[in-house]
């Protein structure tokens, strides 16, 4: 029910990529800069909105695609509810995963500063590195990936085998959004020194 996740990180994922290198891009960097010189800041401010929207959006779009997923089950297919063990969790942790991707974005294009390089570097850590990963080694290592942490751990009410539970799969996607940012706040600093 909850399948719209997997375009939808793309698309907020790209959204995070532009909110950091469309300024680059255009140049308008440099009056942002002028007004904010601490790059770490602008980039916590840049994060701290992006994430607070997307989060109140993911969780919309999650609840909506939801109910609308209950709407299309015909007739005989048993209809899950949000009362039901785990399904709850699944839709909220399916909202805060796109507010997640979206802040990946943001650290990738902090990171690269360029748009094309940026959204290709998400579109490989999302779809291509997963799936390269899964088809040689199974779920051993592709588990870790944040497709796959959505698809197996957030997004699913009954647990799957081998992956990684739902709390767990979380936290280390709260630990790669913080690590990104971090690498992202440090590269700006450095880069301009």
């Amino acid at each position: 029910m909850l399948a719209g996740i997997a375009l939808g990180q793309l698309i907020v994922g790209v959204l995070g990529v532009l909110v950091v290198t469309g300024e680059y891009s255009s140049g308008a960097i440099r009056s942002t800069l002028a007004a904010i010189p601490d790059q770490r800041l602008l980039l916590a401010a840049k994060a701290g909105v992006f994430g607070a929207v997307t989060s109140v959006l993911g969780e919309v779009v999650a609840f909506a695609t939801f109910f609308a997923g209950r709407l299309a089950l015909s007739d005989g297919v048993p209809v899950p509810g949000l009362g039901d063990p785990g399904v709850l969790r699944a839709v909220v942790l399916s909202g805060a995963y796109l507010s997640m991707v979206g802040l990946l974005g943001i650290a990738l294009g902090a990171v690269v500063r360029h748009t094309a390089a940026a959204v290709g570097a998400l579109v490989g850590l999302l779809y291509v590195l997963p799936a390269v990963l899964s088809g040689l080694t199974g779920v051993t290592v592709a588990k870790y990936f944040p497709t796959m942490i959505a698809g197996n751990s957030l997004a699913v009410s009954e647990p799957v085998a081998d992956v990684l539970s739902p709390w767990v799969g979380f936290g280390a996607l709260c630990v790669y959004v913080l690590a990104a940012l971090g690498a992202g706040g440090w590269l700006l600093t450095r880069r301009d020194a």
